[in-house]
């Protein structure tokens, strides 16, 4: 019988689908690993999630749950990098639980590291890296919307009497002239 291995696919916006971190190329790697180790994916999850907030992450733990519940059916766990996996701490913190509560080993398939504490400190600084990313993109979010607020421009979706268009990769608001003559 084949090793089984449970992997997760995430993409949390059209950045990292042009930057080739797409759900197919962190497929692909994935099979591509658990092939090489003699094994297969028996359970896959994918998502493409913009999710800010942890009741958001649902894709995420029902994955912990998964493996919690297979745990001594699966060769491990898989993922790409660390930030595909762990978008916080917590979320990492999750993870190493899963090694050292159930044995289950987890492994990111293009940032090999060795289970030593050399690697754990590795796989702790990424995750930690991951961490101040999405932290400071939230600010910087927020801060771009502030700043549009003070140019007297809308945030989201222009309303009636006005449509969104795109100018030099630019979001802007115009005047829908069928519309505002009403």
């Amino acid at each position: 019988m084949k090793k089984q291995y449970l992997a997760l696919a995430r993409v949390s916006s059209r950045e990292q689908e042009r930057e080739g971190f797409s759900l197919e190329v962190q497929e692909l790697a994935l099979e591509r690993y658990a092939k090489q180790q003699g094994g297969v994916i028996g359970k896959f999850f994918r998502i493409a999630e913009t999710a800010t907030r942890p009741s958001e992450r649902q894709t995420f733990k029902e994955l912990l749950s998964y493996a919690r519940l297979h745990a001594d059916e699966l060769a491990g766990v898989l993922f790409f990098k660390v930030d595909r996996a762990a978008r916080n701490l917590f979320d990492y913190v999750e993870l190493e639980r899963l090694e050292a509560d159930y044995g289950l080993e987890v492994i990111y398939v293009s940032q090999p590291t060795e289970n030593s504490p050399a690697g754990r400190m590795m796989r702790r600084t990424l995750a930690n890296m991951a961490s101040f990313y999405t932290e400071q993109q939230s600010l910087d979010v927020k801060e771009g919307l502030v700043r549009r607020i003070q140019a007297g421009l809308f945030v989201g979706k222009a309303p009636y009497g006005y449509r969104n268009v795109r100018r030099d990769g630019r979001g802007l608001v115009e005047t829908e002239s069928q519309q505002a003559r009403g």
